[in-house]
């Protein structure tokens, strides 16, 4: 069965084992023109090679991943850090990247105070929103799951990051993932708040039971994520951007041939990748 993958991206990380050349060649080679960019890649291969090569394939990048971390608490460091990012959306603009994904960093080290985290983080948001709009790519604000509040990042519900949205308006947008979202009772009722136009890329991949480590998400049809449901809501509320795979797998598909994985990729999302005109039909 034929899919239509014009709205499909494979995240990078979803195939560790490839460098970006092999990955831009090898998601090509199956029929997949989307690939959502991390940043060691970008950086081992070179923006200017990188752009050059997604050119060469017509390409499209609805992302590029990840921010500079935020989880400092001496005023020179944030300084340092909202630089770096503010270098980072200039090489997102380079590649054409729809947004930078705003993985803001957790906990400061020998911080318990996690209300004055989030404020500082706000904080750095605001200060790059100018530039963010200056170059055109959007920060994509991505709430994650709880249990990385500690380590990894405070913006831990999807309402948060749809508030920070309003505050920071057309330099920002949301970036819901299955993984981080499908517990979230406000899940369905933020994305709808949301709209088509606040959402800059939709991550798939799915929650196994049981979960093994921090690092052990699955294959979409895998787990308890109720795929189709989600996809309803998007339709319904006329949402046409892009959708990513996106899987962290230290036990399972990091270790599987990238061939395949992007194989398998394909066959699970395919059916939830398609345009749909009204619920239930094409």
């Amino acid at each position: 069965m034929s899919f239509d993958l014009s709205r499909f991206a494979i995240n990078q990380i979803t195939t560790p084992k490839w460098s970006m050349p092999e990955a831009l060649e090898g998601y090509k080679r199956q029929g997949v023109s989307g690939i959502a960019v991390w940043r060691h890649f970008l950086e081992d291969y070179g923006v200017a090679q990188t752009r050059k090569h997604l050119r060469e394939l017509e390409m499209w990048v609805p992302s590029l991943c990840t921010s500079e971390w935020l989880n400092v608490s001496v005023a020179s460091s944030m300084s340092d850090a909202i630089d770096t990012n503010r270098r980072l959306l200039d090489a997102a603009a380079e590649i054409g990247a729809g947004c930078l994904m705003m993985v803001v960093g957790g906990m400061p080290p020998d911080s318990k105070d996690i209300a004055g985290q989030r404020a500082r983080v706000r904080d750095a948001l605001l200060e790059l929103a100018p530039h963010a709009r200056k170059v055109g790519v959007k920060l994509g604000l991505e709430p994650l799951h709880p249990m990385y509040a500690g380590d990894r990042s405070v913006l831990n519900s999807i309402k948060v990051a749809n508030d920070l949205c309003d505050e920071l308006g057309d330099a920002a947008g949301l970036v819901p993932d299955v993984y981080h979202c499908w517990w979230d009772p406000m899940f369905e009722t933020e994305v709808r708040r949301a709209g088509p136009g606040r959402i800059l890329t939709f991550h798939y991949c799915d929650w196994l039971v049981p979960t093994r480590n921090l690092r052990d998400r699955g294959m979409v049809g895998d787990g308890v994520v109720d795929i189709q449901s989600i996809k309803g809501w998007l339709d319904d509320i006329g949402y046409t951007g892009p959708f990513e795979l996106e899987i962290f797998s230290e036990l399972d598909w990091w270790e599987r041939p990238p061939e395949e994985t992007t194989r398998i990729a394909i066959e699970r999302c395919g059916p939830y990748v398609q345009q749909i005109n009204t619920r239930g039909g094409q």
